[in-house]
């Protein structure tokens, strides 16, 4: 599982790590969560993360990754059913 610290999560928030995509029930998330392909240690895994662009995404994700010998496949949209307004602003660590 990627670890991240709060200042690599200044713009993403990770919902769940290490999620099966076809099984994934993404009902309650925001419509900004996005489902993150990468290839770590061989393996390849899947995380929802909701963030501002799938820009912030891919790099938050990229430069985890490149230190460890990963790499981002893919990441998908088109998940959740409410709001991103409904739902509230993406909570940081740094935020109280």
């Amino acid at each position: 599982m990627l670890e991240f610290t709060s200042k690599e999560l200044n713009k993403i928030q990770i919902h769940e790590q290490e999620i099966d995509p076809d099984n994934f029930d993404s009902k309650g998330l925001p419509t900004d969560t996005h489902v993150v392909m990468y290839v770590l240690g061989g393996k390849t895994l899947y995380d929802a993360v909701r963030g501002y662009t799938k820009v912030d995404i891919f790099d938050a994700y990229h430069d985890k990754l490149k230190s460890q010998n990963g790499s981002v496949l893919d990441i998908r949209s088109g998940y959740g059913n409410i709001r991103p307004n409904l739902y509230g602003k993406i909570q940081t660590n740094d935020e109280s």
